[in-house]
């Protein structure tokens, strides 16, 4: 069986297809991880801007780390209005004034600023922070937070996105959302976003696998495989093995390296930062870390790999051309990502969310949820529920059709 497992790994491989998609992908990785390193900006005390390892340094000694508790958050507004009161006194044009707040002040924490304004703010408020601050100092901070979520639940189940019960979940969901935690964690940060690129990843292991069934049928070598003694059991059995290889190879070599490239350019500090400060606008209801939600993304991209691949692999048992596989698999892939926005609706919403393509999409903003037994299952969960057990029944399907197939026919 091992020799067998051997033989169907080097066939993968010596498609010259395969091998100039995998390396293509890696170029491509490679080169994007590069140019959005070169994407980092920073801006020092006097509003100059900075990018490349000098901003790297300016955002770590800027964004230093820091438990958001009720004193904290307090300290940080008033250290704003302090600030912002100091320029104002200096400056008699208060549009001189607002121009110097914003560039030696906001720009250098922003981001935190930012987070703090909008989870007291109203929600459809416009009011600058300073006056955001003025208005809600004493009060509780993740009393706010937790009202923003309510509100923002609320709005998503009047505009249909969820349920009731979909929004009742996630409101008893965010209630274990403890202190955050703020950080220089840019390393962290990029990789979280390149997740995206998974999509192209799926796309080679389609390449590659498409002719593994197919491949026989049309070089005729099903009559003469299927034919010998383990043609009908154990063959299919190492295609199979050999193809559940191959992903797994492909997949977590690529992710690796590109994610250890990025990790070594940006460095790796913030591992153990709130995942919330990465999505400012939009409350996130996962408990969890920058480096544990770069972790569950990698796991769902695995799963959802592992999905997509079943199912190419289903498909190149019954189809007689490895090129009709991978154009089939490719539409699979790619109309379901150009109809996840607002497209079709509560259901077919919720079923767009469990294809392979929803990688593309998937953030910790997803507030999408099934009751399930009288249970409600987050989109995350249910993401690696479905899609690991397509994996193994299209894998399960494709043995079948290939052990099946007439010969003669």
């Amino acid at each position: 069986m091992g020799g067998m497992i051997r033989y169907e790994w080097k066939k993968i491989w010596a498609s010259r297809l395969t091998q100039l998609s995998v390396l293509g992908c890696t170029l491509l990785l490679l080169f994007n991880t590069w140019a959005e390193l070169r994407q980092i900006y920073a801006w020092d005390s006097q509003g100059n801007q900075h990018s490349g390892t000098a901003a790297k340094e300016i955002l770590k000694q800027t964004r230093s780390r820091q438990e958001l508790n009720q004193e904290t958050v307090e300290g940080i507004m008033e250290e704003y209005l302090e600030k912002a009161e100091e320029i104002a006194e200096a400056e008699e044009n208060p549009e001189v004034a607002s121009d110097e707040i914003w560039r030696t002040v906001w720009l250098q924490q922003g981001e935190l600023y930012a987070l703090i304004a909008d989870t007291c703010r109203e929600s459809g408020s416009d009011l600058p922070a300073e006056n955001v601050f003025r208005q809600n100092m004493g009060r509780d901070f993740y009393q706010a937070r937790m009202e923003r979520v309510q509100k923002y639940t609320a709005l998503l189940r009047s505009k249909g996105i969820i349920s009731a019960k979909e929004a009742g979940y996630w409101n008893d969901r965010n209630t274990p959302v403890s202190e955050y935690v703020y950080g220089y964690c840019k390393g962290w940060e990029h990789v979280l976003q390149s997740m995206t690129w998974i999509i192209l990843v799926m796309m080679i292991i389609c390449v590659g696998i498409a002719p593994v069934f197919a491949g026989e049928y049309q070089s005729k070598c099903d009559s003469l495989f299927l034919c010998m003694k383990y043609g009908r059991s154990r063959l299919p059995a190492a295609k199979i093995a050999a193809v559940w290889l191959f992903t797994s190879v492909v997949y977590f070599g690529l992710m690796i390296v590109n994610s250890a490239w990025i990790l070594l350019s940006a460095g790796t500090e913030g591992w153990d930062t709130s995942v919330q400060f990465l999505y400012q606008t939009t409350p996130v209801s996962y408990p969890v870390t920058v480096g544990q939600a770069c972790l569950l993304m990698f796991l769902l991209g695995y799963v959802l790999t592992l999905g997509i691949m079943a199912v190419t692999l289903w498909m190149s048992s019954i189809f007689k051309n490895a090129y009709g596989v991978i154009v089939v698999a490719f539409l699979l892939l790619i109309v379901p990502s150009f109809l996840q926005a607002g497209f079709g609706g509560y259901l077919l919403q919720h079923i767009l969310a469990l294809l392979p393509s929803n990688i593309m999409s998937f953030d910790f903003t997803n507030y999408t949820a099934y009751a399930v037994g009288g249970k409600m299952i987050s989109c995350l969960s249910m993401d690696l529920i479905v899609n690991g057990a397509a994996a193994v029944i299209f894998s399960a399907a494709g043995y079948g059709m290939f052990r099946k197939h007439q010969v003669n026919q």
